[in-house]
Protein backbone atom coordinates (compact mmCIF):
# COMPACT_ATOMS: atom_id res chain seq x y z
CA UNK A 1 0.00 0.00 0.00
CA UNK A 2 1.40 3.44 -0.74
CA UNK A 3 2.10 6.01 1.53
CA UNK A 4 -0.58 8.36 -0.28
CA UNK A 5 -3.31 5.44 0.19
CA UNK A 6 -2.10 5.38 3.54
CA UNK A 7 -2.38 8.86 4.02
CA UNK A 8 -5.72 9.11 2.48
CA UNK A 9 -7.20 6.36 5.25
CA UNK A 10 -6.21 8.41 7.73
CA UNK A 11 -7.73 11.47 7.07
CA UNK A 12 -11.11 9.32 6.11
CA UNK A 13 -10.99 7.93 9.39
CA UNK A 14 -10.55 11.05 11.30
CA UNK A 15 -13.40 12.88 8.88
CA UNK A 16 -15.68 9.85 9.59
CA UNK A 17 -15.50 10.36 13.19
CA UNK A 18 -15.53 14.51 13.68
CA UNK A 19 -18.42 14.36 11.33
CA UNK A 20 -20.56 11.69 12.58
CA UNK A 21 -20.39 13.06 16.43
CA UNK A 22 -21.31 16.63 15.28
CA UNK A 23 -24.15 15.63 12.87
CA UNK A 24 -26.08 12.53 14.61
CA UNK A 25 -28.19 14.54 16.80
CA UNK A 26 -29.07 16.73 14.04
CA UNK A 27 -29.77 13.55 11.99
CA UNK A 28 -31.79 12.21 14.46
CA UNK A 29 -34.49 14.59 14.49
CA UNK A 30 -34.50 14.55 10.60
CA UNK A 31 -34.90 10.71 10.42
CA UNK A 32 -37.84 11.95 12.81
CA UNK A 33 -39.35 14.06 11.02
CA UNK A 34 -39.27 12.18 7.86
CA UNK A 35 -40.42 9.54 9.20
CA UNK A 36 -42.68 9.74 12.61
CA UNK A 37 -44.09 13.04 12.30
CA UNK A 38 -47.33 12.00 13.25
CA UNK A 39 -45.85 11.04 16.99
CA UNK A 40 -45.30 14.91 17.73
CA UNK A 41 -47.27 17.39 18.41
CA UNK A 42 -45.40 20.10 16.65
CA UNK A 43 -43.48 18.09 13.15
CA UNK A 44 -42.61 20.79 11.78
CA UNK A 45 -40.67 22.58 14.42
CA UNK A 46 -37.14 20.93 15.19
CA UNK A 47 -36.80 22.16 18.30
CA UNK A 48 -39.99 20.52 19.45
CA UNK A 49 -39.06 17.54 18.09
CA UNK A 50 -35.92 17.41 19.74
CA UNK A 51 -37.41 18.57 22.96
CA UNK A 52 -39.80 15.62 22.71
CA UNK A 53 -37.28 12.75 22.06
CA UNK A 54 -34.53 13.89 24.62
CA UNK A 55 -36.78 13.69 27.50
CA UNK A 56 -34.43 15.59 29.34
CA UNK A 57 -31.42 12.94 28.42
CA UNK A 58 -29.37 14.99 25.37
CA UNK A 59 -27.74 11.83 25.03
CA UNK A 60 -30.54 10.39 23.47
CA UNK A 61 -29.91 12.10 20.22
CA UNK A 62 -26.73 10.43 19.90
CA UNK A 63 -28.43 6.75 19.43
CA UNK A 64 -27.85 4.62 16.62
CA UNK A 65 -23.71 6.53 16.56
CA UNK A 66 -22.28 3.00 15.83
CA UNK A 67 -23.04 2.30 12.61
CA UNK A 68 -22.80 5.94 11.17
CA UNK A 69 -19.47 6.25 12.54
CA UNK A 70 -18.38 2.76 10.65
CA UNK A 71 -19.93 4.36 7.55
CA UNK A 72 -18.52 6.87 8.01
CA UNK A 73 -15.28 5.87 8.40
CA UNK A 74 -15.71 3.40 5.53
CA UNK A 75 -17.55 5.25 3.43
CA UNK A 76 -15.10 8.24 3.30
CA UNK A 77 -11.96 5.97 2.49
CA UNK A 78 -14.01 5.12 -0.37
CA UNK A 79 -15.42 8.38 -1.47
CA UNK A 80 -12.45 10.08 -1.41
CA UNK A 81 -10.07 7.40 -2.82
CA UNK A 82 -12.51 6.53 -5.81
CA UNK A 83 -12.82 10.08 -6.25
CA UNK A 84 -9.19 10.41 -6.56
CA UNK A 85 -9.00 7.17 -8.96
CA UNK A 86 -11.98 8.42 -11.09
CA UNK A 87 -10.77 11.91 -11.69
CA UNK A 88 -7.13 11.38 -12.47
CA UNK A 89 -8.63 8.21 -15.23
CA UNK A 90 -10.94 10.69 -17.06
CA UNK A 91 -8.10 13.86 -16.86
CA UNK A 92 -5.83 11.40 -18.95
CA UNK A 93 -8.39 10.26 -20.87
CA UNK A 94 -8.59 13.97 -22.27
CA UNK A 95 -12.10 14.95 -20.56
CA UNK A 96 -12.65 18.67 -19.49
CA UNK A 97 -11.48 19.22 -15.76
CA UNK A 98 -15.35 20.88 -15.48
CA UNK A 99 -16.69 17.41 -16.83
CA UNK A 100 -14.00 14.90 -14.82
CA UNK A 101 -14.87 16.37 -11.96
CA UNK A 102 -18.34 16.07 -11.71
CA UNK A 103 -17.77 12.49 -13.69
CA UNK A 104 -15.64 11.98 -10.69
CA UNK A 105 -18.23 12.97 -8.15
CA UNK A 106 -21.40 10.96 -9.27
CA UNK A 107 -18.87 7.69 -9.39
CA UNK A 108 -17.61 7.73 -6.52
CA UNK A 109 -21.12 8.33 -4.76
CA UNK A 110 -22.94 5.43 -6.65
CA UNK A 111 -19.72 3.72 -5.04
CA UNK A 112 -20.53 5.17 -1.52
CA UNK A 113 -24.59 3.81 -1.74
CA UNK A 114 -23.24 0.19 -1.82
CA UNK A 115 -21.82 1.45 1.75
CA UNK A 116 -23.74 3.30 3.02
CA UNK A 117 -27.55 1.90 2.56
CA UNK A 118 -27.06 -1.17 5.05
CA UNK A 119 -25.06 0.98 7.57
CA UNK A 120 -28.17 3.40 7.06
CA UNK A 121 -30.69 1.16 7.72
CA UNK A 122 -29.14 0.09 11.39
CA UNK A 123 -29.14 3.79 12.06
CA UNK A 124 -32.62 4.20 11.05
CA UNK A 125 -34.07 1.27 13.06
CA UNK A 126 -32.10 2.32 16.37
CA UNK A 127 -33.08 6.08 15.85
CA UNK A 128 -36.61 5.34 15.25
CA UNK A 129 -36.81 3.11 18.42
CA UNK A 130 -37.47 6.32 20.64
CA UNK A 131 -40.96 6.90 19.38
CA UNK A 132 -41.39 2.90 18.46
CA UNK A 133 -41.38 2.09 21.97
CA UNK A 134 -43.81 4.73 22.73
CA UNK A 135 -46.61 3.97 20.16
CA UNK A 136 -46.26 0.23 20.68
CA UNK A 137 -45.10 -0.16 24.41
CA UNK A 138 -45.99 -3.17 25.57
CA UNK A 139 -46.05 -5.56 22.88
CA UNK A 140 -43.48 -8.07 21.13
CA UNK A 141 -42.76 -6.19 18.46
CA UNK A 142 -42.39 -2.95 20.70
CA UNK A 143 -39.46 -4.80 22.89
CA UNK A 144 -37.90 -5.80 19.89
CA UNK A 145 -37.60 -2.48 18.12
CA UNK A 146 -36.88 -0.80 21.20
CA UNK A 147 -33.29 -2.31 21.29
CA UNK A 148 -30.51 -0.08 19.97
CA UNK A 149 -27.35 -1.55 19.86
CA UNK A 150 -26.38 -3.74 16.67
CA UNK A 151 -26.04 -6.91 17.88
CA UNK A 152 -29.95 -6.96 19.20
CA UNK A 153 -31.07 -5.39 16.03
CA UNK A 154 -29.25 -8.05 14.11
CA UNK A 155 -30.50 -10.74 16.19
CA UNK A 156 -34.35 -9.25 15.13
CA UNK A 157 -33.39 -8.83 11.44
CA UNK A 158 -32.24 -12.90 11.35
CA UNK A 159 -35.35 -14.30 13.07
CA UNK A 160 -38.02 -11.55 11.44
CA UNK A 161 -36.58 -12.71 8.03
CA UNK A 162 -37.11 -16.59 9.18
CA UNK A 163 -33.22 -17.09 9.23
CA UNK A 164 -33.24 -16.70 5.45
CA UNK A 165 -29.48 -14.88 4.22
CA UNK A 166 -31.62 -13.85 0.85
CA UNK A 167 -34.45 -11.60 3.00
CA UNK A 168 -32.02 -10.13 4.96
CA UNK A 169 -29.75 -8.71 2.42
CA UNK A 170 -32.89 -7.61 0.68
CA UNK A 171 -34.31 -5.32 3.92
CA UNK A 172 -30.48 -4.33 4.79
CA UNK A 173 -30.63 -2.88 1.19
CA UNK A 174 -34.10 -1.70 0.81
CA UNK A 175 -34.26 1.97 -0.20
CA UNK A 176 -31.02 1.52 -2.86
CA UNK A 177 -32.21 2.79 -5.79
CA UNK A 178 -33.05 5.92 -4.19
CA UNK A 179 -30.22 6.02 -2.23
CA UNK A 180 -28.06 5.50 -5.14
CA UNK A 181 -29.52 8.74 -6.65
CA UNK A 182 -29.11 10.91 -3.02
CA UNK A 183 -25.69 9.95 -2.75
CA UNK A 184 -25.04 9.94 -6.75
CA UNK A 185 -26.30 13.82 -6.83
CA UNK A 186 -24.71 14.96 -3.13
CA UNK A 187 -21.13 13.35 -3.95
CA UNK A 188 -21.41 14.72 -7.51
CA UNK A 189 -22.16 18.19 -6.52
CA UNK A 190 -20.34 18.20 -3.36
CA UNK A 191 -16.66 16.98 -4.13
CA UNK A 192 -17.10 17.38 -7.97
CA UNK A 193 -17.85 21.57 -6.93
CA UNK A 194 -15.43 21.69 -4.31
CA UNK A 195 -12.84 20.23 -6.64
CA UNK A 196 -13.80 22.87 -9.03
CA UNK A 197 -13.92 25.80 -6.91
CA UNK A 198 -10.96 24.95 -4.50
CA UNK A 199 -8.81 24.37 -8.28
CA UNK A 200 -9.94 28.18 -9.10
CA UNK A 201 -9.13 29.40 -5.87
CA UNK A 202 -5.71 28.56 -6.08
CA UNK A 203 -5.01 29.34 -9.18
CA UNK A 204 -6.67 33.06 -9.08
CA UNK A 205 -5.68 34.08 -5.49
CA UNK A 206 -2.51 31.90 -4.69
CA UNK A 207 -1.20 31.06 -8.65
CA UNK A 208 -1.15 27.28 -7.81
CA UNK A 209 1.78 28.12 -4.88
CA UNK A 210 0.32 25.97 -2.81
CA UNK A 211 -0.74 22.54 -2.06
CA UNK A 212 -3.72 22.39 0.53
CA UNK A 213 -5.86 25.40 0.91
CA UNK A 214 -6.04 27.56 4.56
CA UNK A 215 -8.80 26.41 6.94
CA UNK A 216 -10.69 29.01 6.24
CA UNK A 217 -11.57 28.36 2.05
CA UNK A 218 -11.44 25.01 3.22
CA UNK A 219 -14.42 26.06 5.88
CA UNK A 220 -16.15 28.37 2.92
CA UNK A 221 -16.00 26.02 -0.05
CA UNK A 222 -17.04 22.73 2.10
CA UNK A 223 -20.25 24.48 3.72
CA UNK A 224 -21.50 26.07 0.17
CA UNK A 225 -21.08 22.89 -1.98
CA UNK A 226 -22.18 20.69 1.41
CA UNK A 227 -25.22 22.80 1.61
CA UNK A 228 -26.28 22.93 -2.02
CA UNK A 229 -25.63 18.88 -2.45
CA UNK A 230 -28.01 18.44 0.58
CA UNK A 231 -30.76 20.64 -0.71
CA UNK A 232 -30.62 18.97 -3.98
CA UNK A 233 -30.72 15.22 -2.71
CA UNK A 234 -32.99 15.37 0.06
CA UNK A 235 -36.19 14.21 -1.73
CA UNK A 236 -34.42 11.41 -2.22
CA UNK A 237 -33.07 10.68 1.28
CA UNK A 238 -36.74 11.62 2.57
CA UNK A 239 -37.92 8.37 0.11
CA UNK A 240 -35.01 6.24 1.37
CA UNK A 241 -35.52 7.30 4.92
CA UNK A 242 -39.11 6.09 4.41
CA UNK A 243 -38.80 2.99 2.61
CA UNK A 244 -36.21 1.80 5.24
CA UNK A 245 -38.12 2.49 8.21
CA UNK A 246 -41.64 0.96 6.65
CA UNK A 247 -41.36 -2.61 7.80
CA UNK A 248 -40.75 -1.09 11.73
CA UNK A 249 -44.21 0.93 11.25
CA UNK A 250 -46.45 -1.66 9.41
CA UNK A 251 -45.04 -4.32 11.77
CA UNK A 252 -43.15 -7.88 11.65
CA UNK A 253 -43.80 -9.85 8.71
CA UNK A 254 -45.36 -7.05 6.04
CA UNK A 255 -43.92 -6.59 2.31
CA UNK A 256 -42.07 -3.14 3.04
CA UNK A 257 -42.54 -0.31 0.57
CA UNK A 258 -42.12 -0.10 -2.57
CA UNK A 259 -40.11 3.17 -4.41
CA UNK A 260 -44.08 4.51 -6.03
CA UNK A 261 -45.67 3.67 -2.70
CA UNK A 262 -43.12 5.81 -0.60
CA UNK A 263 -43.83 8.35 -3.08
CA UNK A 264 -47.28 8.50 -3.02
CA UNK A 265 -47.48 8.26 1.29
CA UNK A 266 -45.17 11.26 1.67
CA UNK A 267 -47.06 13.09 -0.79
CA UNK A 268 -50.29 12.09 0.75
CA UNK A 269 -49.17 13.20 3.81
CA UNK A 270 -48.50 16.80 3.26
CA UNK A 271 -48.02 17.52 -0.72
CA UNK A 272 -44.82 18.28 -2.42
CA UNK A 273 -43.37 20.27 1.11
CA UNK A 274 -43.74 16.97 2.76
CA UNK A 275 -40.55 15.83 0.88
CA UNK A 276 -38.78 19.01 2.30
CA UNK A 277 -40.06 18.00 6.15
CA UNK A 278 -36.70 18.59 8.22
CA UNK A 279 -34.73 20.42 5.56
CA UNK A 280 -33.78 23.24 8.02
CA UNK A 281 -31.53 21.54 10.80
CA UNK A 282 -30.26 19.12 7.92
CA UNK A 283 -28.68 21.43 5.58
CA UNK A 284 -27.37 22.73 8.73
CA UNK A 285 -26.61 19.62 9.53
CA UNK A 286 -24.70 19.16 5.82
CA UNK A 287 -22.74 22.28 6.26
CA UNK A 288 -21.76 21.17 9.64
CA UNK A 289 -20.38 17.85 8.85
CA UNK A 290 -19.15 18.41 5.13
CA UNK A 291 -17.37 21.29 6.55
CA UNK A 292 -15.78 19.25 9.79
CA UNK A 293 -15.27 16.08 7.09
CA UNK A 294 -13.07 18.62 4.70
CA UNK A 295 -10.88 20.52 7.22
CA UNK A 296 -10.17 17.17 9.53
CA UNK A 297 -9.24 15.38 6.35
CA UNK A 298 -7.25 17.90 4.81
CA UNK A 299 -5.42 18.78 8.16
CA UNK A 300 -4.74 15.25 8.97
CA UNK A 301 -3.17 15.04 4.87
CA UNK A 302 -1.36 18.48 5.80
CA UNK A 303 0.26 16.82 9.25
CA UNK A 304 1.09 13.71 7.50
CA UNK A 305 2.62 15.16 4.69
CA UNK A 306 0.04 14.23 2.11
Amino acid sequence: MTTNALHNIAGSITAGCFSTILGHPLDTIKVHQQTSAHNFKNPSSSLHVAKELCQGNVLRLFKGIGPPMANQIIMNTVMFSVFHKVKEVTSQSGMDNRSASLCSGLVSGFATACVSTPFDWFKIQAQLSLTQNQESSGSMHAKATARTDVLSICKYLWHDNNQQMTKVIQTIYRGHIPNLAREGVFTMVYLGTYDLISSAVKEKRYQQQQQHLPMQDVIMISSFTGACAWICNYPFDTIKSVMQSSKKKQGVGNSSLSIGAAIRSIYKSGGLTSFFRGMGPSTFRAMLVTSARMIAYEKTLQILGG
